[in-house]
């Protein structure tokens, strides 16, 4: 059964709502970095401004002022303090597209005993620092993502706290518009936690790095404090938002290669068919129709790669995913190169858009002269990638990237 518990949720005031979170640093450029730092109103970049200005200290310096930040904007009466809570988030896009799910606290266990499916993913360094940044600052900021075979009962409980008005709402400089709904009444928390301790299996989508940290933060306050009773700390608690996998947005990942790696372009075709159909699509921009078709961009020209029947579904599991496939019949046998961290110098890996939008970047790219040739897919399914993690089988690095992503510092956890 899953450990799925309320918490106290950190969060701006309301006039403070639309201004203070952000997303993740890594989507802005430097100048909209720069405009935010230099905002005056309370936010989020304000409290882990320390993070920017790497030359001037060691990181665990940095870090303490951080800790130090956010305890000055308690002590100014800048953040509200929940009472132990639930959340329902809504997140809605201009382009229509919705999503929603539930803010809640998941015990670590879970995640070490596997009771959360997951696939080991991400950058070492970024574990390490995120794990340092637990350790020193205590805040989680940012839930990781799981996801759920869809269940009426959650959606029943969600359906109903909707219908209130939110207490936090806005839009942000993206044009979204996001939603939050505190559970706290009594017979309500019980109804959630017992309808998603009940859950059958969660499997983790987004936020690897930060599950593994905050298993390793846990981890040593474990260490040091061998003989106390754990049950109530927080600090072995993951912020996670649930969704169900049915109402995640799955992207694919694209590839492109700097060359060939020694072979010609005839050699190349030669070896493509012995377990791909290959047909010609001309200068017109090909995205894939379906899974098991691979988009390829060579020399101005398209081809839609038509992975053979005898090698689809093979093995179970992970033979439904074309990017497992690519990396064994073609990045592995054909170019002798492992999609691995060793070989990031001789790939690129480009976030699609699930449409046509994805492929004509793969071609400006190539035609620009940065890359020899590019790799478009086909995203795959939750069900595709529920039945990987079911098997125990570990995913390709760099297949997918999801949605929705929540605004950092709208609800925190403090695990002091």
């Amino acid at each position: 059964m899953l450990n799925f518990k309320p918490f106290k949720g950190i969060h701006p005031k309301e006039e403070d709502g639309k201004d203070f979170p952000m997303y993740s640093p890594d989507i802005y450029t430097d100048e909209q970095i720069r405009i935010k730092l230099r905002g005056k109103t309370p936010s989020y970049i304000d409290i882990i401004k320390p993070m920017f200005f790497k030359g001037e200290s060691p990181l665990e310096n940095r870090l303490k002022k951080i800790r130090k930040r956010y305890e000055d904007y308690v002590k100014e009466n800048l953040l509200e303090h929940d009472p132990a809570s639930f959340y329902v988030y809504e997140q809605k896009k201009l382009t229509g597209e919705f999503f929603r799910g539930i803010v809640g606290l998941i015990s670590v266990d879970d995640f070490k005993d596997h009771t959360i499916k997951f696939s080991s993913t991400g950058k070492k360094e970024k574990i390490v620092d995120f794990t340092q940044f637990l350790d020193i600052t205590y805040l989680q900021t940012d839930p990781v993502l799981l996801c759920y075979e869809s269940n009426s009962k959650i959606e029943i409980l969600m359906d109903i706290e909707i219908k209130s008005k939110p207490f936090i709402q806005f839009d942000d400089e993206l044009g979204i518009t996001h939603k939050l709904w505190r559970i706290d009444n009594r017979l309500k928390l019980a109804q959630f936690k017992d309808t998603v301790s009940n859950l059958p299996s969660l499997y983790l989508a987004d936020g690897y790095y930060r599950m593994e940290g905050a298993i390793r933060h846990s981890d040593k306050i474990k260490e040091k404090g061998k003989f106390k009773d754990f049950l109530l700390d927080q600090n072995h608690q993951i912020l996670s938002l649930l969704v169900s996998g049915q109402n995640l947005k799955i992207v694919e990942f694209n590839r492109l290669l700097k060359s060939l790696n020694g072979i010609s372009k005839n050699e190349l075709f030669t070896r493509l068919e012995e377990h791909f159909t290959i047909n010609r699509k001309g200068n017109a921009p090909y995205f894939p129709s379906h899974k098991h078709h691979i988009s390829m961009y060579i020399e101005g020209e398209f081809y839609g790669l038509y992975i053979k029947h005898e090698y689809r579904g093979m093995p179970i599991g992970l033979g439904n995913i074309d990017v497992y496939l690519f990396n064994k019949f073609i990045l592995d046998k054909i170019f002798n190169l492992s999609d691995c961290e060793e070989n990031r110098n001789l790939i690129a890996y480009i976030k699609g858009t699930n449409t046509i939008e994805g492929i004509n970047t793969i071609k400006q790219m190539v035609d620009t002269g940065g890359f020899k040739i590019g790799f478009g897919f086909y995203p795959p399914s939750f069900s595709d990638l529920q039945r990987v993690l079911d098997l125990d089988e570990q995913l390709p690095d760099k297949i997918i990237y999801v949605e929705p992503k929540f605004p950092l510092g709208m609800i925190m956890l403090n695990m002091k």
